[in-house]
């Protein structure tokens, strides 16, 4: 009992000593995530969002030391699978490298990655000798606390193209916050498990993929930074064979993310970058245009289900016309995919143990039941472009993004009466429950197969929901707004600009020959425009005046139509807006400061249609997914943490309101309006993970239950 509480005091006093050094750190180092805020201090004025986020971004992330603390109150012994994961650590801190225990079916990236980091704060700090699971827990808290939020604002920044001076890299942050708080992610951070560290090597490995290519952009000169010294292409080639290799070293399906996503994403980039792209939408013209090294990869929001069988043939037909040159480009990954095949031949299989319940086979069912996962954690982000895109009648101005017309369109009739039939197939003949799933009351996963399993009819009663949902989750992608050109003012330099009161302008005197044959103004006739008054000189034939329409009838008079309603709300409401805000200046277009901005909007236009989400990124997510998935044949919730952060990094930035991007908001309460609007989704979705967070962490530490073969073992409820 004494060695039990000095263990337990050893773990409390190492969380002590992390616990004081996450919350210095947070303040001293540079993380992604938080020194956005920090910087910010220094360049007044600040908005008042910023402002509240550069307080509560470390707020939250330091509720992961305090969610391990109590995980460590109500549960000091090893929990679950930390059952295996603990003491195989531990063999490693006792130098036993070959000892290995037959239950555990991942490789032992995460007991390496214990021992490298303990070994090293025993060196500086002379603690901890032991190895308890108190102080294993650290290993994924400091991963989740400082790491991974630095690395993957290193992801967004480098695909948003955004640095955290700029006001979008606030925006950026909150993102890698709510990644953070993933439910099933923040849950695992308090737990000895694998899941984030194999994220993270996988983020880590994505980051220096991404070096690769900016890197070979900067030699070919098409790089932006060519002031820099180009690195070495050499140096980035070997830290994302080690970033991929290590991803292996965490859990075995990595190898679809480090090998066939970034591979693919390589191919696209390579293509989309050498090719022109192809206007027509025809397969054939598809074909003949791909061997001219033209390209058909539209956008997501104007996609059809056939947009992407198209898509998939013309990245084939252009990739046959430069094999040799992307063969060069995916070296790095057929040689990681090599080194994982030699891993499976000299495993003779997949997982290391218990291959009885482990072996490789196709579980199609994992993309259906993925759909609605996806759905319940991100239905904050989908509220508002449905009701854009489903409403059937005028929206509010406060609601209304202004999605263009392809934009807003339903499932198409021919896409559900293709996918809903397959869908269907799959529940019959490749619905697998795994005898651990129907074994185990501790897991959420029981109680979702315990409603599918009522009925026969039940499962596939839930067709049209994967179908639903998989709809919303893939145009998520196409849920943004391409900038419309900027407006512009035609100028006349003889005619003086209209002052902006609404008083009685006089009008200017004529010359003498007008004089003549103009008749005498009325009071009301000054109040017209002069130029639509005015006779034209002699010889010239006069314009022909349209009779005025007849009154309309008194009824018509009193209700009015829908248009003239709008048509007066508008009016009113442009009066409003000219008193509260100082009228827009009419300036010549041929003024330099003019053009820039023209080009300005012009550049930002071009960019966003470049790098806004296309088909063929949804075509690799979905194929690296599936290959990650299918493989499986257990259900579990922490098998989807990788798939969903690949899908929340590539979300475009959410759109700002129509009536904001037609008229920018200039006093700053219209502004910390417009920005309440945007982000206000993000908000809805940080509230909802901590909700999620709170009950599971509630219900795992405090309602837990015995199973009557195992008296006086209290089991808890988990992901």
């Amino acid at each position: 009992m004494s060695s039990f509480k000095s263990r337990r005091d050893d773990g409390f006093e190492t969380f002590k000593r992390f616990g004081t050094f996450a919350s210095v750190e947070l303040r001293n180092l540079r993380l992604g995530p938080v020194d956005d805020y920090l910087d910010s201090m220094a360049n007044p004025p600040e908005s008042f969002r910023s402002r509240s986020a550069r307080w509560l971004v470390p707020f939250f992330l330091i509720l992961i030391p305090l969610w391990v603390s109590l995980v460590n109150k109500a549960v000091p012994e090893p929990y679950l699978d930390e059952v295996f994961h603990v003491p195989q650590a531990q063999a490693y801190w006792a130098h036993k490298w070959t000892q290995w225990d037959p239950k555990l079916t991942t490789p032992p990236g995460l007991y390496l990655c214990s021992y490298i980091v303990f070994a090293l704060v025993l060196l500086l700090r002379g603690s901890p000798t032991k190895l308890t699971p108190e102080v294993l827990r650290m290993t994924n808290v400091g991963a989740t606390t400082v790491v991974f939020p630095w690395r993957l604002q290193k992801l967004l920044d480098t695909l948003q193209k955004t640095t955290n001076t700029r006001p979008l890299g606030a925006n950026v942050s909150h993102t890698v916050l709510n990644i953070c708080l993933f439910p099933p992610l923040f849950f695992f951070s308090g737990l000895y498990y694998t899941d984030v560290l194999a994220l993270l090597v996988v983020v880590e490995a994505y980051n220096w993929d991404l070096k690769r290519d900016a890197e070979r952009d900067q030699k070919s000169g098409s790089g932006k930074d060519t002031k820099k010294a180009p690195r070495n292409e050499i140096l980035e080639t070997l830290g994302f064979l080690a970033f991929a290799l290590a991803a292996l070293a965490f859990r075995q399906t990595n190898i679809f993310w480090v090998s066939v996503f970034l591979g693919g994403l390589q191919v696209v980039r390579k293509i989309r970058k050498s090719a022109s792209p192809c206007m027509s939408s025809k397969v054939t013209t598809i074909v003949k245009q791909g061997l001219q090294n033209e390209v058909y990869d539209p956008l997501i929001s104007e996609a059809s289900l056939e947009d992407y069988l198209k898509t998939a043939i013309s990245l084939a037909t252009v990739g046959l016309k430069q094999p040799f040159s992307l063969l060069v480009s995916l070296i790095p990954h057929i040689l990681v995919l090599a080194a994982f095949g030699a891993f499976v031949l000299w495993n003779n299989g997949v997982v290391l143990g218990h291959k009885e319940f482990h072996t490789a086979g196709i579980h199609l069912a994992q993309m259906l039941y993925i759909w609605p996962y996806f759905t319940f954690f991100s239905w904050p982000l989908f509220v508002i472009p449905l009701i854009n895109i489903l409403a059937f009648k005028p929206l509010p101005k406060y609601l209304n993004l202004g999605f263009q017309a392809k934009q807003r369109k339903y499932p198409k009739l021919k896409a559900a009466l293709i996918v809903i039939p397959l869908m269907l197939a799959v529940v019959h003949f490749n619905t697998i429950v795994h005898p651990f799933t129907l074994a185990d009351n501790r897991h959420y996963v029981f109680y979702v197969f315990r409603i599918l399993l009522l009925h026969p009819a039940v499962k596939y009663a839930a067709v049209p929901i994967y179908f639903l949902c998989g709809w919303v989750v893939i145009s998520a992608f196409g849920f943004t707004t391409i900038q419309r050109p900027p407006k512009t003012l035609r100028v006349q330099k003889s005619t003086p600009a209209a002052p902006p009161a609404p008083a009685p302008v006089p009008a200017p005197a004529p010359t003498p020959a007008v004089a003549a044959q103009e008749p005498k103004p009325t009071s009301s006739y000054v109040r017209k425009p002069l130029e639509a008054h005015q006779q034209p000189p002699k010889g010239t034939k006069k314009p022909i005046r349209k009779p005025k329409k007849a009154d309309p009838p008194a009824e018509t008079k009193k209700t009015g139509s829908l248009a003239e309603t709008k048509k007066t709300e508008s009016l009113a409401e442009t009066k409003k807006t000219s008193q509260t805000e100082p009228p827009a200046e009419v300036t010549d277009p041929n003024d330099p400061a003019v053009l820039a901005r023209v080009q300005e909007h012009i550049s930002a236009r071009q960019r966003d249609i470049l790098e806004a989400p296309r088909v063929s990124f949804v075509l690799i997510w979905l194929a690296a997914t599936s290959l990650s998935l299918i493989t499986a044949p257990l259900v579990e919730p922490r098998y989807f943490i990788i798939p969903w952060v690949m899908w929340r990094v590539h979300l475009p930035p959410l759109p700002c309101l129509l009536r904001d991007r037609e008229t920018r908001p200039r006093t700053e309460e219209a502004k910390r309006r417009a920005d309440l609007v945007i982000n206000l989704p993000k908000f809805v979705e940080t509230a909802w993970f901590l909700i999620i967070n709170l009950i599971t962490g509630y219900v795992f530490l405090y309602k837990g239950f015995e199973w009557p073969q195992e008296p006086g073992k209290i089991q808890r409820f988990m992901w």
